[in-house]
């Protein structure tokens, strides 16, 4: 009888641990400019993800200005972030939802475009560099580099001194109908990245 009681009582205390464990928040974040006239332009195609994300779960976008963002929550624990910053203040955002929501950098998934991958292609990664994205750099100069990263090929110009105007540009219709059928591809995957399960996708991308 009393290691029956003691069984328990060590199982209610095991209960209660795990009652009080944290729930890790995960936050998909669409790197992007506020202003109306960047939609659509290739800069922007990490944030164009984010809305259509939301859009395509009938989910409506709530302004916080304290994190500097609009936010919805698509599955319990995982939400759409899409910040009201310029590109290069990007980590402003990531700052914020690390003081006020205890937003971890390894469970930040970044949607960005990389213009060192041909238009249709999309790319996987946690960790590394900047690769020269102004967004990039920012999140890795205030958070570190440990976020994850979702890399949306826009296609190079061809020329280094091409490379602003290019990423301000808007996609042809040809380019919005090929980054249409990628964004279908990815998001077969959507319970994956949600819960950032994403080492296996890498081939199931590209």
């Amino acid at each position: 009888m009393e290691l029956l009681t003691k069984a328990l009582k060590n199982q209610k205390k095991k209960k209660k641990l795990q009652n009080n464990y944290p729930v890790q928040k995960v936050f998909i974040l669409g790197i992007g400019n506020p202003e109306e006239k960047y939609n659509n332009t290739r800069h922007n195609i990490g944030k164009d993800w984010v809305e259509k994300i939301a859009k395509d779960h009938e989910l409506t976008f709530v302004k916080k200005s304290k994190l500097k963002c609009s936010i919805c929550e698509v599955e319990p624990h995982v939400y759409l972030v899409a910040p009201d910053v310029y590109v290069n203040e990007s980590g402003k955002v990531a700052s914020l939802l690390k003081r006020y929501l205890n937003a971890k950098p390894e469970h930040i998934l970044v949607l960005h475009d990389d213009i060192d991958i041909q238009i249709g292609d999309a790319k996987f990664k946690s960790g590394g560099g900047d690769g020269g994205h102004n967004g990039l750099k920012d999140l890795s100069n205030v958070i570190g580099k440990d976020f994850k990263r979702l890399k949306i090929g826009v296609s190079h110009p061809g020329r280094k001194n091409e490379v602003t105007n290019w990423v301000l540009g808007k996609f042809k219709p040809a380019e919005t109908q090929i980054l249409e059928e990628l964004y279908k591809k990815v998001m077969v995957h959507k319970d994956k990245i949600f819960s950032l399960e994403i080492e296996n996708l890498q081939n199931l991308v590209n």
